[in-house]
């Protein structure tokens, strides 16, 4: 009986580690497909932002830059929803203001360190299908200007269902004025800068100025 209880033991501790295993490989592989897609888009010609000597370039690159994938960059935020969300007006690159409501303040533990910031929705009446119930996480931190561009990063994020949002910072990108002209980009607000440094997602390619 002493025997099958501890084999029985044994058996639990092991399905479970291999289940967190699984559950890691399986997080790692979706921001692995995450950065390769975003990768492909900008070297496609089609659909690449890039002009021509941009494009070259980054195709002698092998592709966009980022951070080794890390799992210790994917964390799960305590999310406090406002029930009268504040709506703001967000600075852009250009003379355009961008409207969003705070849709909630999302709070965690990153690099030994208790982060709260706050999650954005768009109110922009044309925005496209595929943006509707996503969450707006713009930041900047001690990477901005050095490995990362300065003016910060983005995440997108499903409107989670309850109180708990994961946040893969693996998938930071950056905005489209990271690397040309022409475009109207957010400028991260005072709240959503970091006071560390987050060594994950995407990294600033030497494309050229622009």
């Amino acid at each position: 009986m002493k025997n099958y209880l501890i084999s029985f033991c044994l058996l639990i501790v092991f399905t479970a580690c291999n289940t967190t295993k699984t559950a890691m490989r399986t997080s790692e592989n979706d921001a692995a497909t995450h950065q390769a897609e975003l990768s492909a888009k900008y070297l496609d010609a089609k659909r690449t932002i890039l002009p021509p000597e941009k494009l070259a370039k980054l195709q002698k690159l092998g592709g966009l830059p980022f951070y080794t994938i890390d799992p210790a960059y994917r964390v799960t935020a305590d999310l406090e929803r406002f029930e009268d969300p504040e709506v703001i007006t967000m600075q852009t690159s250009s003379t355009r203001l961008a409207k969003y409501e705070i849709f909630a303040q999302a709070t965690f533990e990153l690099n030994g360190e208790t982060v709260s910031v706050p999650l954005y929705r768009s109110l922009r009446v044309d925005i496209a299908p595929k943006y509707q119930n996503l969450l707006f996480l713009p930041f900047k931190d001690h990477t901005s200007g050095k490995a990362t561009y300065g003016g910060g990063r983005y995440l997108d994020l499903p409107i989670p269902n309850g109180n708990k949002l994961v946040i893969d910072f693996n998938k930071a990108y950056h905005p489209y004025c990271a690397y040309t002209t022409g475009y109207s980009c957010p400028v991260v607000p005072e709240d959503n800068h970091l006071d560390l440094a987050v060594e994950a997602g995407i990294k600033m390619a030497d494309l050229g100025e622009h």
